[in-house]
């Protein structure tokens, strides 16, 4: 069995919404009042227990996500980028490439390609908790 982090009850509701969030633009402001913190203290807490940023774990994740999309459908790249909450399909494509190290139509020519991809937090934090 493993060990919970102290404030793993407080982040693990707030990574389940974040997931159920993506095709939205979700607002630091919003994570914040769900915690009950201050979002300068919730991003702390947030950090501690994942080890990564909040918003970077969001913009990992809708990545993420969009890759899973473009390699299972035949959706436009543009409409892809759109629910995700980028504004175009040109700063998509940029922030893609900048990630991943290649364009959203190469990942999709190739579903094979090795991509770092964030799986959802609550993978890590759904494991058995101590008794």
């Amino acid at each position: 069995m493993r060990e919970l982090k102290p404030n793993e009850p407080l982040v693990a509701p707030l990574a389940d919404w974040i997931e159920d969030h993506l095709d939205h633009d979700i607002a630091l402001r919003e994570i914040a009042a769900r915690s009950a913190y201050s979002v300068w203290h919730m991003q702390g807490i947030f950090r501690a227990t994942t080890g990564m940023a909040i918003g970077h774990y969001i913009h990992e994740r809708k990545l993420t996500e969009a890759v899973h999309r473009l390699r299972c459908s035949d959706e436009r790249i543009l409409d892809i980028a759109v629910s995700y909450g980028f504004n175009s399909q040109s700063q998509f494509t940029t922030l893609f490439k900048k990630y991943f190290g290649v364009t959203p139509q190469a990942c999709r020519n190739d579903p094979y390609l090795s991509l770092r991809l964030t799986p959802p937090l609550r993978n890590r934090f759904a494991a058995e908790p101590p008794r």
